[in-house]
């Protein structure tokens, strides 16, 4: 073993634990923060990038080109990315938030499914390989949909202009799959699959550092705001919890526990940061992509209880 994968190995074995006190440490310690400020959009392609070293992302895309698979995955996505982020628009005018939290809820819903959301499948035993299929194709679509998706529901209400939109998030995406690609040539993927838990550990550390310009100032603005805070924390426990686990039921009821419980894990976890770097100096999107990412690392724990996951 390569003596300087050690760390990497070391930490990659703990990442669950890693990433929960990376978590309090990032929400209380400020400095780094400062270091790292604008950063979140390079993080954002770094994260996204890391997750497709891990697979062969040709082999995904040249699987579905098969027309009933590529009917299946369109309709699935069209409901992940069209259908959901219409519901949230509608719930939100339905209780009466106001137009940023409307927003905000269209942005984070019309997003692709988190990258972690394949490694969440496999720590609860679902079926990873559809959940990292969809993932993949999600960010490759995200750049046309989402500008369309959110000019169609939000209209003139916000500010939004859909071809600077579909530029960031041309280059977030195109960056994170050309890193990828020339990672995974070098490297070449016996070696990769050899070393995955330090890939597991190289990813908790760049989560970790994504979380210290994400969180900067957000302490205060709990203090400030503790109200507000609160709703939005509830907000997105709604949105990603409370998602999941009200789609498993008739998720495994279609399609089995497996790839039910799939589906529901990518249908809650969403890639909310990708919302953010797409749509920068929004201060609420900020602030509700930052409270995401509680719900979002409690994900194995909580729905271990849902799915029925082994224990260990």
């Amino acid at each position: 073993m390569i003596k300087a994968l050690l760390p990497l190995n070391w930490i990659g074995e703990r990442a669950r634990w890693f990433l929960a006190i990376g978590l309090i440490v990032a929400l209380f310690v400020p400095g780094p923060g400062t270091l790292l400020e604008g950063s979140l959009a390079f993080w954002v392609a770094v994260l996204t990038g890391l997750a497709m070293v891990r697979v062969d992302v040709g082999e995904i895309l040249s699987r579905t080109i098969k027309p009933a698979r590529m009917l299946k995955n369109a309709c699935i996505l069209v409901l992940l990315m069209g259908i959901t982020p219409t519901v949230m628009s509608v719930f939100g005018h339905f209780v009466g938030l106001d137009e940023e939290l409307i927003a905000v809820l269209v942005y984070t819903a019309s997003a692709p499914p988190l990258g972690s959301a394949t490694a969440f499948c496999l720590i609860l035993g679902l079926n990873a390989a559809f959940a990292l299929e969809l993932t993949v194709l999600g960010a490759f679509i995200a750049p046309f949909t989402m500008p369309l998706v959110a000019r169609f529901l939000l209209g003139e209400t916000v500010s939004i202009d859909a071809v600077d939109m579909l530029t960031r998030l041309s280059i977030i995406i195109g960056s994170a799959a050309i890193f990828a690609l020339i990672f995974r040539r070098m490297l070449g993927p016996a070696v990769i699959d050899r070393h995955k838990i330090a890939f597991d550990g190289l990813s908790a550390i760049c989560m970790v550092l994504f979380l210290f310009p994400l969180f900067q100032g957000l302490t205060g603005k709990l203090e400030q705001a503790q109200w507000f805070a609160l709703g939005v924390f509830g907000l997105v426990c709604a949105a990603n919890l409370g998602v999941q686990i009200l789609s498993f039921f008739p998720n495994r009821a279609v399609a089995g526990r497996e790839t039910g419980g799939a589906m529901s894990i990518i249908w809650g976890n969403r890639n909310a940061a990708l919302a953010l770097a797409s749509v920068p100096g929004d201060p609420i999107l900020l602030f509700y992509v930052a409270l995401y990412q509680f719900p979002m690392y409690c994900t194995p724990l909580v729905m271990r209880w849902i799915v029925g996951a082994p224990k260990g």
